[in-house]
């Protein structure tokens, strides 16, 4: 094997572990956040730092990349990203503000609408919870936003037996 085919390989796996973390999490019976690397400095950073755990870290990063003068539609990847980082915190009314202030910058940002769901989720709010997913769902590429709405679905044929 090549020195670059080498690298493809490990590549491929980190991406494989960081991505197929949040599926598995989705599996375990809680949904799951939704986060978006960007070509961006600083929401690169809280990406890396939200994957390796460091939430306080990934903070300090994502608030950065908030900041006006930004694009829009990195801004909004930032608050999706600060809205999952947030929530894993247990901040939940800070973390639903990053999300409205995410949708409010890209009304289709599926990552935001996911993340509300699951922070809605976290604080009771089932029903709520399962119309971000579905809706979220409904974007292309969004495997994840789907297996939250499959869980949910899951979760309410459970509770209706």
């Amino acid at each position: 094997m090549s020195y670059r085919h080498g690298i493809a390989a490990v590549a491929a796996f980190a991406l494989l572990g960081v991505f197929g973390a949040p599926a598995a999490h989705a599996e375990s019976g809680t949904p799951s956040f939704a986060v978006q690397n960007a070509a961006d400095s600083n929401i690169r950073g809280g990406y890396n730092a939200y994957a390796r755990g460091d939430y306080k870290q990934a903070g300090t990063f994502l608030t950065r990349a908030t900041a006006k003068g930004n694009k829009k539609s990195r801004r909004s990847i930032a608050y999706a990203n600060l809205c999952a980082n947030l929530g894993q915190q247990n901040n939940l009314d800070a973390a639903l503000e990053a999300c409205g202030t995410a949708l409010e910058l890209a009304p289709t940002n599926w990552r935001a609408l996911n993340n509300r769901g699951v922070v809605k989720y976290l604080a009771g709010d089932k029903i709520a919870a399962n119309a971000d997913f579905t809706v979220a769902a409904a974007s292309p590429k969004a495997e994840l936003a789907q297996a939250n709405a499959d869980l949910m679905a899951g979760i309410k044929l459970a509770t209706a037996e």
